[in-house]
């Protein structure tokens, strides 16, 4: 599959909370917004630590069949977050419950199985498994092995937060 038609299709369901100007005791309204409308931050970390780029080394190139972005570019990405350190640490637990699954399986994995257990992953990083299960659609996966990603995956969903200005 096209890298940009994949990533376009991964940001196509993903859903943002969006916290408008509220105070914080107020509620939090969860919007699916066009993914083509966010404007990315700014570079907020220029310098990254050894230890840090060391951890998204592995990250890219653990992911690099099915997440086809560069090393830069992922370095980069990872300088706009406000805590990369819990952005890398999201990350590599997917990359755990990516690398049980896949390793269990072995050589009968396809390249599109593994991009279905990719976007399932993504998609639980962000939300609950009932959610990600519905948004992902898996077609390749079957119920007992979505089961079993998911009991890899053991940290709280984060959604993307953005603020309405």
């Amino acid at each position: 599959m096209n890298s940009i038609i994949y990533i376009s299709i991964i940001c196509s369901i993903i859903f943002i909370v969006i916290y408008s100007c509220k105070p914080k005791s107020e509620s939090t309204d969860i919007e699916k917004i066009n993914p083509n409308k966010i404007v990315q931050n700014e570079i907020v970390h220029q310098e990254l630590t050894k230890e840090q780029i060391e951890k998204i080394k592995k990250i890219q190139s653990s992911f690099a069949d099915v997440y086809k972005i560069s090393l830069e570019e992922t370095i980069t990405n990872f300088k706009r977050d406000q805590n990369p350190d819990n952005e890398i640490n999201i990350w590599l637990n997917m990359l755990n419950a990516y690398e049980k699954f896949i390793h269990k399986n072995g050589n009968e994995i396809t390249l599109d199985k593994k991009q279905e257990v990719f976007k399932l992953i993504l998609m639980r990083s962000m939300m609950e498994e009932n959610e990600a299960k519905t948004e992902t659609k898996c077609i390749i996966l079957n119920e007992n092995e979505i089961n079993e990603i998911f009991s890899y995956y053991k940290i709280e969903a984060k959604p993307l937060v953005i603020e309405k200005r």
